[in-house]
């Protein structure tokens, strides 16, 4: 039943109460696919180290910027857009002032 409202505040006050305030609904840029790249990042690290990135540069020809730019990308494609952390911010302020 709890879960019922939240659902219910959260897409009829606080979504429209983000959008009038002209609250983003985008998230951050996406990483582009890359299959060796994916499986590092979920089966080794979010965070490789020098010798790491220098490896995976040599593997995929790319420069080590570019690998540091995409598991920058994808570490942040997991975070909630700003318009999600408002409606649970909303959600969360209504329950301690109305219940």
């Amino acid at each position: 039943m709890r879960n019922i409202v939240a659902i219910t505040k959260a897409k009829f006050i606080a979504k429209p109460c983000a959008l009038g305030l002209k609250i983003q609904a985008n998230g951050p840029q996406k990483a582009q696919p890359n299959a060796i790249l994916e499986k590092v990042f979920t089966a080794i690290t979010k965070h490789p180290d020098e010798k790491r990135l220098e490896g995976l540069s040599k593997q995929l020809d790319w420069d080590v910027r570019t690998i540091q730019r995409w598991f920058r990308q994808r570490r942040n494609q997991e975070k909630p857009s700003t318009l999600t952390k408002f409606c649970e911010s909303m959600y969360g302020f209504s329950l301690l002032c109305f219940t």
